[in-house]
């Protein structure tokens, strides 16, 4: 397929250029929901002992998706706030966290549960997107350049705070859980999930908001390589950035497994490392083109949260559709406490990675409709 060059004013090109990197990233997210929903339920691929290469790198690809989707927002965030006061940006930025964070609680725990009573209640990534937001309304009061600073060094160097580990459901456990320290937090017949722990997400935002007005194509090259340098040389150091060091295996393939596999929950310094740094690479060789192709993609990223919200409402009811047709209990694909434990009802429940991926690109599809449909609805209001 021939590639043109995006021809328009600087700013669409780069607003398209993001919107092909959010709508490719968000067709992986969409592999790793499938994965989840119709792989054997509770597998973890990053069991060394147990996964495949394939399983494994499914999973790992999916990972650029939420430090691309933080780090693009607080660029969005910045080219909002250029031609508005500095209160004018505190509120409407407050009003942002508050919705996105409703979003998170009312819809997509919903989404991913299907569970009318609520017993799970996770902080993923819209949350922790609000929350980021909320505290950045009011750090963008202090000069740029000490935000920038403040977000580098908080990406290099939280991988201190590792050490301090809280247990318990006090109240400053759950504090620290949110900042820091990643948790399931059972509550008599509930269970809260953090997953998404905000101190370093919240520097991915921050940069993108402090560096807004240096985005350009040789600095986005540039530092990709950095970044994805650094993590290698953290990684072979291997006594620094990460709580849970690689190590050698009984195989060859497995030592490979083991190097890549930076830990996501929390997000450690070699995880910011080596998804920022290829992310940056990519989004610098993909500006300027346009073809139809890139348009496919495009369709999903000019209008992320829906996309989204959308494929995990389809992904759920067809796992849950399936179940029904094969003679299971659907009820089972309601996800509860009980559905975290080894055992379960969803314990013997799973397809292999062959169909996964052929459900995949059947969501795809339907989705490219709905999505199609959604943007053009909202390019003719």
């Amino acid at each position: 397929m021939k590639n043109q060059t995006l021809s328009g004013k600087p700013a669409d090109v780069e607003q398209y250029s993001k919107a092909l990197l959010l709508g490719i990233l968000l067709t992986i997210a969409i592999l790793d929901h499938t994965r989840l929903f119709f792989h054997y339920w509770n597998t973890n691929p990053g069991n060394l002992e147990s996964t495949t290469s394939v399983l494994f790198f499914t999973r790992f690809i999916s990972h650029f998706f939420a430090p691309t989707v933080f780090f693009l927002s607080g660029t969005y965030l910045f080219k909002w706030s250029k031609d508005k006061s500095r209160q004018q940006v505190f509120y409407k930025m407050l009003m942002l966290a508050f919705i996105l964070i409703c979003i998170e609680l009312v819809i997509n725990n919903f989404l991913w549960t299907f569970d009318l009573q609520y017993r799970t209640i996770g902080l993923f990534i819209i949350g922790a997107l609000g929350l980021s937001i909320f505290l950045l309304a009011f750090l963008q009061f202090i000069p740029k350049k000490f935000l920038l600073l403040f977000s580098i060094l908080v990406l290099i160097g939280h991988h201190l705070l590792d050490g301090i580990t809280l247990t318990g459901q006090s109240s400053s456990t759950i504090l620290w859980s949110v900042l820091h320290q990643q948790k399931y937090i059972p509550a008599g017949e509930r269970l809260f999930i953090i997953n998404y722990t905000l101190i370093p997400w919240f520097a991915i935002l921050s940069l993108g908001y402090a560096i807004g007005h240096l985005y350009q194509r040789k600095w986005l090259l540039a530092t990709g390589i950095v970044l994805t340098s650094l993590f290698f040389i953290l990684r072979g150091i291997n006594i620094y950035g990460d709580f849970q060091p690689w190590a050698k295996q009984e195989t060859f393939e497995k030592t490979i497994l083991s190097f890549f596999s930076a830990t996501k929950y929390p997000a450690s310094t070699d995880f910011v490392f080596i998804t920022l740094g290829p992310m940056f690479i990519v989004l610098h060789y993909i500006k300027g083109i346009k073809n139809k192709l890139t348009d496919f993609f495009v369709t999903f990223g000019s209008t992320p949260l829906f996309t989204y919200l959308i494929s995990t409402l389809l992904i759920h009811l067809t796992a849950m559709i399936g179940l029904a047709l094969s003679g299971k209990s659907w009820s089972v694909m309601v996800i509860t406490p009980k559905s975290y434990i080894t055992g379960n009802a969803l314990s013997n429940y799973g397809y292999s990675l062959g169909i996964v991926y052929l459900l995949w690109l059947v969501f795809v599809f339907l989705l490219y409709m709905c999505c199609r449909f959604y943007r053009t609805y909202l390019l003719r209001k």
